[in-house]
């Protein structure tokens, strides 16, 4: 028997534990690494899809967990960390708070799968801003201009641009996050 919103959670992680990284167009081919026809030929699927392709990027495996932890009452937060540029480096996570811990689930980059556990919000968004670089595998990145959104749940069969438009008309909270990241990254190179 369950006995926690946690250990539920560790359940549905355990379930898409195995989704490949990779991407589908819209004539339903798959492809493995992230190149410049995403942004335009992608197709964000959905859930039913997800489950049977076993193949996703970072935004719809946080929409096939954010499913799985809606059914199971467990409600959640999707985040968009992005760096506008030319490249438009991003990556999505998803939240869940439980007893007073909050956790992120990361079923997409497979250097950091799990779920983690942090004692505030502020320690899980440095925690994915210190990983950042490795995410985007970019370590020229400067994460001063990074960008952190909190969206909705998106449309299936949306692109890649209308996908960004979808976290960009979310909550900005760049603001309230960034400022204390960058100042203890600055007191630890001082």
């Amino acid at each position: 028997m369950v006995n926690t919103m946690l250990e539920k959670a560790k359940e549905i992680y355990n379930l898409n534990k195995d989704i490949k990284y990779g991407w589908f167009d819209k004539n339903g081919v798959s492809h493995e690494h992230i190149s410049e026809g995403l942004a335009k030929y992608f197709s964000f699927q959905s859930c039913e899809e997800l489950e049977k392709t076993r193949i996703g990027i970072c935004w719809e495996t946080v929409e096939l967990d954010r499913k799985y932890l809606e059914d199971n009452n467990i409600p959640c937060k999707s985040y968009f960390f992005v760096i506008p540029s030319a490249n438009f480096y991003c990556h999505s996570v998803l939240v869940f708070q439980d007893n007073n811990k909050y956790y992120w689930i990361e079923n997409s980059f497979k250097e950091l799968r799990g779920i983690r556990e942090y004692d505030s919000l502020q320690s899980l968004f440095n925690d994915v801003l210190n990983n950042f670089k490795l995410i985007a595998n970019n370590k020229e990145l400067h994460l001063k201009n990074i960008k952190i959104y909190e969206y909705n749940k998106p449309t299936p069969h949306i692109g890649c641009v209308q996908f960004y438009f979808h976290c960009f008309r979310g909550k900005n909270i760049t603001k309230k996050y960034i400022q204390k990241y960058l100042e203890i990254i600055e007191d630890k190179n001082n």
